[in-house]
């Protein structure tokens, strides 16, 4: 049997893309600014992007949605990487070429977070249709702080065991199944300790993730993770 681990997630990013639609031309979203342009894929090159690379099953691929009507944009500033990871702006062809294999396990992941680097390796070994990890961690690096991280009420780091056929888009607005209603499909929860939920802006420990954040980490324990995230 032919099977493809695929991590997917959209950058810059196509849900914000449709709150911009509409909106009066003297009030733009800033998802159309250079400056938010440039901290979205900042993030991306120094957590994400290293954290996918860094994975122990390397069979993979890693897609990057971009929205085509912000390309004028991202088209420069996309970092250089390696042939497993795919920057499109219509996901027709990629779905095309996954048909090749018998089964895909699809993974979510946003462009501001991390999965560690045996994450894959679970993903791949789970016998589950559905699958999640539910207890994590959260880095804020303007204070340099570690939390553990319980996902549950904000959506779960979740993949899915799929017939690649059956795959009609990979739903960048809606993210069918949605994010949250992930935990009602019974999925078998894979273990604590391989992703990590990077706090910035808006989304602090300050903020609205503060009921999800369990316990401050000692001092030192963010640089022993590096490792693991690729970092």
């Amino acid at each position: 049997m032919k099977r493809k681990l695929v991590f997917w997630a959209a950058l810059n990013s196509y849900q914000s893309s449709k709150w911009m639609r509409g909106r009066s031309p003297f009030s733009p979203h800033p998802v159309t600014t250079e400056a938010w342009t440039d901290k979205r894929i900042d993030l991306f090159k120094q957590y994400t992007l290293p954290s996918i690379l860094n994975q122990s099953y390397e069979n993979f691929l890693f897609v990057v949605l971009l929205d085509p009507e912000l390309k004028y944009l991202t088209e420069s500033r996309l970092p250089e990487t390696d042939k497993r990871v795919i920057y499109c702006y219509q996901d027709a062809p990629i779905l095309e070429m996954l048909r090749k294999y018998d089964e895909v396990i699809m993974a979510l992941i946003d462009c501001d977070d991390m999965y560690s680097e045996d994450a894959g390796k679970l993903m791949m070994e789970c016998p589950s249709e559905w699958m999640y990890f539910k207890i994590g961690y959260a880095y804020e690096p303007a204070k340099d702080r570690l939390f553990d991280y319980d996902t549950i009420g904000t959506g779960p780091f979740w993949a899915r065991r799929r017939n690649p056929k059956e795959i009609k888009r990979f739903e960048r607005e809606k993210r069918y199944p949605g994010h949250k209603s992930v935990i009602n499909y019974d999925p078998q929860e894979l273990g604590a300790s391989h992703f990590c939920v990077v706090l910035h802006d808006l989304n602090t420990s300050s903020n609205v993730n503060m009921r999800n954040i369990k316990t401050l980490r000692p001092n030192g324990d963010w640089s022993t993770l590096k490792k693991e995230f690729g970092l």
